[in-house]
């Protein structure tokens, strides 16, 4: 999982400079595999990523702060979460996030979060977001561990 998020970074990179976003990696590098499709959770991670960098429209630029941290859920289970200072999620729509046609943006469609939770649903895992108690937003993602296959 660090190895795929860290993919996603650096294809992100121009968007976090452009928006003035300072990123934190907390990478657990002892992470075994998760199981899946890599092309399908690189996009929901950079899916992730990207909301939160565009969280920062009310945000003073010396305030704009992304960490992204990944590790051992349990024995079973990796989690990966992305953390902002942005503008957090409305209570209001908190637990409708992840449906369809469900946005916090002015342009836009209320899709992203929808596959994501398609495909960690897909993946066996769960997704889930919360605000922040600082300020912002946190999304949360666990996935199960890729298990040996005995042959």
């Amino acid at each position: 999982v660090s190895e795929l998020v860290e993919d996603v970074l650096i294809f992100s990179h121009s968007n976090a400079v452009t928006e003035n976003v300072h990123v934190e990696r907390h990478f657990d590098e002892t992470l075994p595999p998760v199981w899946g499709d890599r092309t399908q959770l690189q996009q929901v991670f950079l899916n992730l990523i990207l909301n939160a960098l565009d969280s920062f429209s009310d945000t003073s630029k010396d305030n704009r702060h992304v960490v992204i941290t990944t590790r051992h859920e349990n024995e079973t289970e990796i989690h990966f979460s992305v953390k902002d200072t942005g503008c957090g999620i409305d209570e209001s729509i908190i637990n409708d996030v992840f449906n369809p046609f469900v946005t916090t943006k002015k342009e836009g469609m209320g899709m992203g979060l929808a596959i994501n939770r398609t495909i960690i649903q897909a993946h066996g895992g769960r997704i889930w977001a919360e605000n922040n108690p600082d300020g912002g937003a946190i999304f949360n993602v666990v996935l199960p561990v890729k298990r040996e296959e005995k042959t």
